[in-house]
């Protein structure tokens, strides 16, 4: 099947600013393309934030990389995804350097360029902006790539802003992986409970087990969870997995395999009650 043709001409970009796009904070905000946007291979992906609680557009293996990793990083405060650039910013930008700025194929429109992703994190007690700019080492070595991440490096300099490029090679495989495997299980709220709390007090009970079962696999601990909380099958994986995005039980993320059926109870811990409720 072909691929739809990906072109936003000026009509459209006057549809995408009458609906808020680029617009907004945390649940609020809607990013400036979304993956019904743009020509998919495959790789694109909408994922429910954690800090944000809303779905995020991801356009690529590498965007949903490093989603994952921001998104489980504590002091991040918000996210924001295809984020716009101003046009006559960019514009300007594009001709001081002599560079020509980005335009769709046969379409007279300057495109509105967006950087990958905005995001806002708690540093030393105050809120910082960084932008970064997704790539694979492979575009780094197209001049056209490295004129367009030039016009965006100078807009984001302009602004007092940081600004950085991600290529696969910087990401940590493993801890992504990790993330992968609790993320989706960070909300419970499509699990149908036998009644208002139920899955709350057991949560509570089998991070209470974590300590004392060290010598049991993964595995044959939340087996035997299922049995001592009267849970259903695969629910005491799924709950434990939701401890585990939770952060009310902790591992070793960059060293540990959680996915191996051979992991052991020895390799979490759980904090202080006290540590515990500050941490929430």
């Amino acid at each position: 099947m072909a691929r739809r043709r990906y072109t936003i001409d000026e009509q459209r970009i006057a549809m995408f600013e009458q609906e808020g796009r680029g617009k907004g904070v945390g649940v609020d905000y809607k990013p400036w393309l979304t993956v019904k946007d743009v020509p998919s291979s495959g790789r694109s992906t909408r994922l429910q934030g954690i800090h944000t609680g809303r779905t995020h557009h991801l356009l690529s293996d590498i965007e949903r990389s490093l989603f994952y990793c921001l998104d489980w990083e504590d002091s991040v405060a918000d996210i924001r995804e295809q984020f716009p650039l101003d046009r006559s910013a960019t514009a300007q930008i594009a001709e001081a350097c002599n560079i020509p700025h980005p335009r769709f194929p046969g379409v007279v429109t300057p495109m509105v360029m967006t950087t990958d992703f905005m995001v806002d994190a708690w540093v030393g007690g105050k809120m910082v902006q960084t932008a970064y700019a997704v790539k694979s080492g492979v575009d780094l070595d197209h001049p056209r790539t490295l004129e367009k991440l030039e016009i965006e490096r100078l807009y984001w300099e302009s602004k007092g802003v940081e600004w950085s490029i991600v290529t696969p090679a910087v990401l940590p495989t493993r801890l992504i992986r990790n993330i992968e495997w609790v993320h989706n299980f960070y909300r419970l709220d499509g699990v149908v409970e036998p009644h208002p709390g139920f899955y709350q007090d057991a949560g509570r009970r089998m991070r209470a087990q974590v300590s004392a079962s060290s010598w049991l696999s993964l595995q044959q601990f939340c087996e035997n969870m299922e049995v001592r909380l009267g849970l259903g099958g695969e629910e005491g994986l799924m709950l434990f997995r939701h401890l585990l995005a939770t952060k009310s039980v902790l591992c070793d993320m960059e060293s540990v395999v959680l996915s191996d059926p051979l992991i052991t109870m020895a390799s979490f811990r759980t904090l202080s009650g006290e540590r515990q409720e500050n941490r929430a």
